[in-house]
């Protein structure tokens, strides 16, 4: 009997593992990612709601996340919401774009061509440290209120991130890879494209990924002061009016509007870089 209960035991100890190795429903719901990240910014809007709402904080400082709702599908509604909305994504897009060309060639050229690199990465790191706000005036004096002024800040803020970036990448290359091409009978725009541009990416694309954030926030700081449309128009002009709603509402929507372009950032670039090792994981 007892080398009979033995054998039971043995039978059963393989499904005693097997269920205990299996994860709780919860534990397997927390184990995702999105799951994750919509409990923490529900937790962050319910401290927001509680704090405001409760009157621990003057609602009129600090509106509710119910009002602000409130407040953006007004804006939302009456089109002011996307007719600001649209203005700042046309500058940034302009901005960024000619960031991405005037960086990314720099870069590569300077990357490549030591003696190039000597003459321009000073000037470079120089200009690099000034923020773009302290160019606001100048800026004015050169473009005027317009979009002109909000292109040349949000240039300035993307192009340096771009420049670095890229220039990290093409220095940091692995000379071996060059060199196995070349004795397997590469031409020089088959390194280019083949060589040089796949094994820099990795670098790139995250930094223009940061690029894009910083410009972002160019373009909404020279609408404070340099615009006449605008998500940060639309802030500066409802603090004058002491609509606070709208103004945390303009707030709101930049962190969603820049969260969004990140996403979709980080998407392309994992989709690029699939064959990274880090993105595989």
């Amino acid at each position: 009997m007892e080398a009979r209960a033995d054998a039971g035991a043995l039978a059963a100890a393989p499904a005693q593992r097997k269920s205990a190795a299996r994860p709780l429903p919860l534990a397997r719901l927390l184990a995702n990612g999105s799951v994750r990240a919509g409990l923490g910014l529900a937790a962050f809007f319910a401290f927001w709601q509680a704090v405001s709402g409760l009157g621990i904080v003057d609602g009129f400082l600090l509106p509710s996340p119910l009002a602000v709702a409130q407040a953006l599908w007004d804006l939302a509604l009456d089109g002011s919401l996307w007719i600001h909305l649209g203005a700042s994504l046309q500058r940034v897009a302009v901005g960024f774009l000619l960031a991405c060309i005037a960086g990314l060639a720099l870069g590569l050229v300077c990357g490549w061509w030591r003696t190039v690199s000597d003459f321009v990465r000073p000037v470079v790191e120089a200009l690099r440290p000034i923020p773009p706000l302290a160019w606001i005036p100048i800026t004015i004096l050169w473009f005027g209120l317009g979009d002109a002024a909000s292109y040349f800040l949000v240039f300035l803020g993307a192009v340096f991130p771009a420049f670095v970036a890229t220039y990290t990448a093409v220095r940091g290359l692995d000379r071996n890879q060059m060199n196995a091409a070349l004795c397997l009978g590469a031409k020089p725009w088959q390194l280019f494209w083949d060589v040089l541009i796949p094994a820099s990416l990795p670098i790139i694309l995250p930094g223009l990924r940061i690029a894009l954030g910083v410009g972002w926030m160019c373009v909404v700081t020279a609408e404070l002061i340099a615009a006449q449309t605008g998500l940060g128009y639309l802030i500066q002009q409802s603090r004058m009016l002491f609509q606070i709603n709208n103004v945390v509402a303009g707030m709101v929507t930049i962190g969603l509007v820049g969260f969004a372009m990140s996403a979709i950032l980080e998407r392309i670039e994992r989709r690029v870089n699939a064959w990274a090792p880090s993105e595989r994981n």
